[in-house]
């Protein structure tokens, strides 16, 4: 969305006879700045030159902050398997976008397709797990075939910023050792933070 001051100058003739100079500024949605004059005989002075800049410099710093509205900046992935435990989680609220997992295929390749959609600052990850493992239909995420997600995983490292987050919602992934190693790996492959949420 490109947004855009135009500053009109509008002369105006008192009773006297001598002329009045009106500014008006209009905010609307344009492609370019415009500095209008009614009367084309004058120069632009120093001081619309400068109130040009000016507003210039501020659409700069305003613009990006525009370009972020409406960007969920937490994406919520929910198994099937775990799908009734977790129907009170919403991702109605400004911000989140929810998405479940589908019955077929790698679910790891389908958060690193939903993560290539937004610039994301977290994802919630709603699975079924045990003590050091992460179960999905198809696949089971274990210390001794971790590596053979490492390509997945690392993906997220490449398509996510500095600062991404990884929230697994868990109750017992991590009571052991072999669930401490597990998440130890992923942080490794993705080099994101990892925390496990109960």
């Amino acid at each position: 969305m490109n947004i855009t001051f135009i500053i009109t100058v509008r002369h105006q003739r008192s009773l006297k006879g001598k002329k009045k100079s009106k500014m008006t500024f209009d905010f609307i949605k344009a492609d370019c700045f415009r500095y209008t004059n009614h009367n084309d005989s004058n120069k632009m002075t120093l001081f619309y030159k400068i109130l040009k800049i000016s507003v210039l410099s501020s659409i700069l710093i305003i613009l990006p902050a525009f370009d972020l509205i409406g960007q969920p900046v937490s994406l919520i992935v929910i198994d099937p398997l775990v799908e009734k435990e977790s129907r009170n989680i919403s991702g109605n609220y400004p911000g989140q976008k929810l998405v479940i997992l589908p019955d077929v295929g790698n679910p790891l390749q389908f958060i690193t397709k939903e993560l290539k959609e937004s610039i994301y600052d977290e994802v919630h990850l709603y699975l079924l797990t045990k003590q050091g493992s992460i179960i999905f239909d198809e696949i089971n995420i274990i210390p001794e075939n971790i590596q053979e997600y490492s390509g997945d995983f690392s993906e997220w490292k490449k398509i996510t910023k500095p600062g991404f987050t990884i929230v697994i919602h868990s109750e017992d992934l991590t009571s052991g050792q072999e669930g401490l190693f597990l998440v130890k790996k992923i942080t490794e492959l993705t080099s994101r933070e990892v925390i496990i949420k109960k």
